[in-house]
């Protein structure tokens, strides 16, 4: 009885398994229409989807139909990129020349002219930014440049970037990409970034830039000293200044004058030499400065909260003490270690005092190891740096022997009695450490030996570079045997698996710390 109920049930139960995958399978279907929801949405909304992309593949859309011919040309953001040479090799002279008739040339002319209507065509549309980037200047495309950067300026720009590339034929006249005449005088300006490889520097006598916010200048050649503090002057709410520049060697420039009452971020990047840096900023909060050459630097930054230093400057004269300081990077570095007579070297060792000396009320900072050496060789005593919390130290490998690296950077241990974290990018090299008999203990094998002082506070320490040195593993042992507030000790290891092995078997006087490897 039971089989026959089965056998007469069974293609009863077959069909409604597949009445079920049936209907299941008509739920997932989805069904597809046949209409044009993106043209459908408002000019707005389609011009702001086509701001993501270049201007080139912007207006290849006009071509999708009449909804998008003309989409394009009111585009808030324009993007203009030509990465291609205009000079060519000719085998006879062994030299590279301007090809009038080359592709390239009729494609950058086509450019600029497509470019040049297309601005034009906006109107009134206003534009919101405008990019424009050359892989090599011609003296001959000056006056078309001119014009894009002129036709952009009349559509109430409010974000101009330029970037031009060299002119390997030494022909740039000295104004540069700075020609146009109303590219200091634009009312709706917000952003401005230029950057001409090795162009002379100038400013006209009138600067109006009453909304300019933030203004990048890069590689460009100082030639006078009055054009910077023109150009600053009339730019009244001037938030954000970047100015990488260089000069002549044998230049009539002798001070570079920075004095703006706006400004809070400032970086600045010199190549030079014997210069006269004055830097009159009282309401920064970020300054960078790199200096590349003997120079004098003054800084008056009374707010500073975040700076970083470095170069090779033979003077810094901070004015006020930095009670504001939370964060510091120091890298004074000299040329040569020499004898403590040279007054080069004296004069170098100042400037990381200096620097370090008004940098107490700091909570983060970074040193060079270079600038550790200076501070030995300055003997002079380093202030208590009583919020200081994080110690990170980096390795440029200037010298071959670190001993004196060591030994301050013992005494600077001493002065952060609160410090929790100490980073080593890569530990200080030492020869006499490597070659020393004595293995429980990692000390200063000088006349008198001094052990590292670490603080009590220290909770985590990092070396982000391991390589199997000797030395390293006596760092390494000598910490996880002294400080008892360790919890965490990071390597990187760089060697062999064995290296793990012999960090992990190292006596630890706190049994909480964790010995993480990267």
């Amino acid at each position: 009885m039971s089989r026959i109920r089965r056998s007469f049930l069974a293609p009863r139960i077959r069909s409604n398994r597949r009445q079920k995958t049936v209907k299941v399978q008509s739920q997932n279907h989805v069904k597809v229409d046949h209409v044009d929801r993106i043209s459908a949405l408002p000019n707005d909304l389609l011009c702001h989807i086509l701001s993501f992309l270049p201007t080139k593949k912007a207006a290849a859309t006009s071509i999708l139909s009449t909804r998008w011919r003309y989409l394009f040309t009111s585009l808030p953001n324009i993007h203009l990129e030509f990465d291609h040479s205009l000079r060519r090799f000719d085998p006879n002279s062994g030299k590279k020349y301007v090809d009038i008739m080359g592709p390239n040339y009729q494609r950058f002319a086509r450019l600029v002219d497509c470019c040049h209507r297309l601005i034009l065509q906006r109107k009134p549309y206003c534009l919101t930014k405008f990019y424009l980037s050359l892989e090599e200047f011609l003296e001959i495309f000056r006056v078309a440049i001119d014009s894009l950067i002129c036709a952009a300026i009349s559509c109430g720009v409010q974000q101009l970037e330029v970037f031009v590339g060299r002119d390997r034929s030494n022909a740039l006249s000295p104004p540069g990409i700075l020609s146009c005449p109303g590219i200091f005088s634009c009312k709706t300006l917000l952003e401005m970034k230029l950057d001409s490889c090795f162009t002379d520097f100038y400013v006209p006598e009138t600067v109006s830039l009453p909304n300019l916010k933030i203004l990048h200048l890069a590689q460009f050649i100082l030639t006078d000293e009055l054009s910077i503090p023109r150009l600053i002057q009339g730019c009244p709410v001037l938030i954000e200044l970047s100015f990488v520049c260089l000069t002549y060697s044998e230049g009539e420039v002798l001070t570079l004058l920075l004095k703006s009452p706006s400004l809070e971020k400032i970086y600045l990047h010199c190549v030079t030499d014997e210069w006269d840096i004055v830097l009159d900023i009282p309401s920064a909060v970020n300054l960078e400065c790199e200096v590349e050459g003997a120079s004098k630097t003054s800084i008056n930054a009374p707010k500073l909260q975040h700076l970083h230093f470095d170069g090779d400057a033979v003077t810094v004269n901070i004015l006020p003490n930095h009670k504001s300081l939370v964060e510091a990077r120091i890298s004074v570095s000299c040329p040569y270690i020499v004898k403590t007579s040279d007054q080069e070297q004296l004069l170098r060792c100042e400037v990381a005092f200096e620097l370090m000396n008004s940098s107490q009320s700091v909570v983060s900072l970074y040193l060079l190891d270079a600038t550790v050496e200076l501070l030995f060789y300055s003997q002079k005593l380093l202030p208590t740096f009583e919020k200081l919390t994080y110690l990170e130290l980096e390795v440029r490998n200037y010298y071959d022997k670190r001993t004196r690296s060591w030994k301050m950077l013992s005494w600077l241990l001493g002065s952060a009695p609160n410090l929790q974290v100490l980073v080593f990018d890569e530990v200080f090299w030492d020869d006499r450490i490597e070659s020393s008999a004595e293995d429980k203990k990692f000390e200063f094998l000088s006349a008198e030996p001094v052990p590292l002082c670490l603080p009590k506070q220290l909770r985590e320490v990092k070396i982000r570079k391991f390589n199997g040195k000797e030395y390293e593993f006596k760092l390494i042992d000598y910490i996880l045997q002294n400080v008892k507030a360790l919890k965490k000790m990071t390597v990187g290891v760089l060697g062999h698996f064995g290296d793990r092995s012999k960090i992990l078997s190292f006596k630890r006087c706190n049994n909480d710390c964790q010995i993480v490897f990267t």
